[in-house]
């Protein structure tokens, strides 16, 4: 269970940086790897690189992105883009 503790920065945290890049995806559909974690840095600070790759890991527990290797690309699916 997430709970909030008092020292979480709510700026900073898995929750966030994960509605950041669902937001991003939802409007791309697609976007680089590199280009996605500068987004993050870019938007939450420094401190979102370290919550960058924990929250890809969640959205891929949950079925929400998908990496493809060939191509360095980060793909949103299980979503309807339609919204």
């Amino acid at each position: 269970m997430l709970t909030a503790e008092k020292h979480l920065d709510l700026d900073t945290s898995l929750v966030r940086i994960a509605a950041v890049i669902l937001k991003e995806l939802k409007r791309k559909g697609a976007v680089a790897f590199e280009a996605l974690r500068k987004l993050i840095i870019r938007r939450v600070g420094e401190d979102g690189e370290l919550m960058f790759l924990p929250a890809l890991r969640f959205l891929f527990l949950l079925g929400r992105v998908e990496y493809h290797a060939k191509n360095d690309v980060i793909e949103l699916v299980g979503v309807n883009n339609a919204d």
